[in-house]
């Protein structure tokens, strides 16, 4: 048995060492950091040590108030969308005998890189694009400025990361639709259901806890939104589509001021675990 003890702990050693090399390290390092005022551009002898100072900026800093109501605007509405359309088109190819042959054109758009997908957003949404044009085709002869204008920017973005992710969701409440025995609905249609109802009263309960969490993955996904922000708006017009995650790179990387942003990302990891337990306790999913 100690034999045994000891070859488990001689395996288990490097794979602790790795996992605090690469994981706990760069965390404790990062909150170090946020309790300082780094600026790499000093010695780092020039590194002091501020407190709070940081997380207290934070709440006073109006702009960091923005990003975030302009990240849950992006959320909201991208989530919202992608749940939309993944559901409606889940149901439709659950119908149908030859989605085999559908499926593969679907998940295209999921296998491009976040920034082709923006460079693909600018070219689709420019104002000479195909969007315009189509739009000119039914009378609508205004050029619209899609992403640079203050209206329609941050909606654009959320219609580039819908184009590029509602098939994630599709396929998995696909899956859950198939999962569903068929005698459920030979019992309804026996009944005198109507395909609505067999949809309210079957299909979206049974599919309901993935939803609940292909939901909460795409949120989770989308708080690390970057890409396509930095391709398509960089931030603009004025701070229109800057998100926090945009708001900290500007503070880190432009600024140099890396202790504020790691108090903003510190922040964030708050925010995010207290919703994501709220969330799991509403929905009743463990």
């Amino acid at each position: 048995m100690k034999s045994e003890r000891k070859i488990a702990i001689i395996l288990i050693v490097p794979a602790l060492l790795i996992l605090i090399s690469i994981v706990i390290f760069p965390l404790l390092f990062s909150i170090n950091v946020s309790l300082r005022n780094y600026d790499i551009r000093r010695p780092k002898e020039e590194y002091p040590f501020v407190g709070i100072a940081n997380y207290i900026r934070a709440f006073t800093d109006f702009r960091f108030y923005s990003s975030l109501f302009i990240m849950a605007q992006f959320v909201c509405l991208g989530i919202t969308l992608q749940l939309l359309i993944g559901l409606g088109l889940a149901v439709l190819l659950s119908s149908i005998t030859w989605r085999k042959y559908v499926l593969p054109i679907i998940v295209i758009p999921t296998l491009i890189p976040p920034i082709v997908a923006g460079y693909m957003g600018i070219i689709i949404f420019h104002p000479e694009g195909p969007i315009n044009y189509m739009l000119s085709l039914l009378g609508i002869k205004d050029k619209i400025l899609w992403y640079t204008a203050p209206g329609t920017a941050l909606i654009t973005t959320v219609l580039v990361d819908t184009w590029q992710w509602f098939p994630f969701i599709t396929l998995l409440i696909l899956a859950g639709i198939l999962g569903i025995p068929k005698d459920f609905y030979d019992s309804a249609k026996v009944d005198g259901a109507t395909s609505f109802q067999a949809f309210r009263y079957i299909t979206l309960p049974l599919v309901k806890s993935i939803i609940v969490i292909v939901v909460l993955f795409r949120a989770l996904e989308m708080l690390r939104v970057f890409d396509i922000i930095y391709i398509m708006t960089f931030g603009g017009p004025g701070t229109t589509t800057e998100v926090v995650n945009f708001y900290a790179y500007l503070t880190g990387f432009r600024y140099w001021d890396l202790g504020y942003t790691a108090a903003i990302g510190w922040i964030l990891v708050i925010i995010l675990t207290i919703g994501v337990t709220c969330y799991l306790k509403i929905t009743k999913v463990s």
